[in-house]
């Protein structure tokens, strides 16, 4: 049996229109499990673009489409298992890209990221360390029921690097009881590269991969939830209308869609616009829904 498309449709309006939801929704999947852990997020670039320039194709074979003849022996297709995975899109990956887009408010900046991983790779971890003298009077905190009772000191120690034995000065070492030369303290270094210096916290995770875990936990079930609803309310008949193109129903929708994706380049790329790189990025949380609302309204 040959092809059923209806009239505004070919089979180019059919690919690049499955290409530019396909790579769009691989998008919000890497945003969601951060693929790229600081930006420059390339990867999550690279398919929002590819996603635009298919967008820009579907218009285009759409337009064509326009004016091609009908064939004697073409009939519309009943809407089918087509529709109802571009249901299944639509309706959860307008909540799911929404909760991309504020995960990548928090995405920590390239310069951060760097350097986490650079300390990574050094092997930066939690070492004793033996103090040579006080740096200053040591700050008592009294055991309470969230946290026991330690001292803050700055104090100057000496680090057993593997080339050798360095005195150290290190602000706001933790101790249990009230530090004196000769005791230890735990602090932080990578034993093979004194270049990378002491500390007394640890490599931090990344914020993204942070927030989301947040996210997960506190927020994870709402996308599903909306797009459940979202889903109990889309016909296949519906759906079946936007599969054709309407300049007035997606041009604008596409164009909003278009806005969050600009809005959220300059924290993705690390690059700042008019002196500001996450300002922007709030901008694109509302930009899905604002769309799903424009093409129901229309449709």
């Amino acid at each position: 049996m040959g092809n059923t498309y209806g009239p505004g449709r070919t089979r180019w309006t059919t690919t690049t229109g499955w290409l530019m939801l396909a790579s769009a929704v691989a998008a919000v999947l890497c945003a969601l499990v951060g693929v790229s852990p600081y930006p420059p997020l390339t990867t999550e670039t690279s398919l929002a673009g590819a996603s635009v320039l298919f967008a820009v194709c579907w218009v285009a074979a759409s337009l064509h489409a326009r004016r091609l003849p009908p064939k004697a022996d073409l009939c519309k297709r009943p809407p089918g298992r087509r529709n109802r995975a571009l249901i299944h899109v639509i309706a959860f990956g307008v909540p799911l890209a929404t909760f991309a887009a504020l995960i990548m408010c928090f995405t920590e900046s390239g310069e951060e990221g760097r350097r986490t991983e650079r300390l990574e790779r050094a092997g930066y971890d939690r070492h004793e360390a033996r103090i040579v003298r006080l740096a200053g009077e040591p700050e008592h905190t009294p055991a309470t029921d969230d946290g026991n009772e330690h001292y803050t000191t700055d104090v100057v120690v000496r680090v057993p690097y593997d080339s050798g034995p360095r005195d150290v000065a290190v602000a706001g070492v933790h101790t249990g009881k009230r530090p004196e030369p000769g005791a230890t303290a735990e602090v932080y270094f990578a034993p093979a590269h004194p270049e990378v210096g002491v500390g007394t916290s640890p490599v931090r995770a990344p914020a993204g991969l942070l927030v989301t875990a947040i996210f997960l936990i506190t927020l994870g079930p709402w996308p599903f939830i909306a797009g459940a609803a979202i889903k109990s309310s889309m016909e296949p008949e519906y759906v079946d209308r936007l599969r054709r193109f309407d300049a007035r129903t997606h041009l604008p929708a596409l164009g909003l869609l278009l806005l969050g994706v600009l809005a959220l380049l300059p924290v993705a790329l690390g690059v700042p616009v008019a002196g500001f790189t996450r300002l922007w990025a709030p901008l694109a949380l509302p930009a899905p829904a604002l769309a799903l609302t424009w093409v129901a309204r229309r449709a």
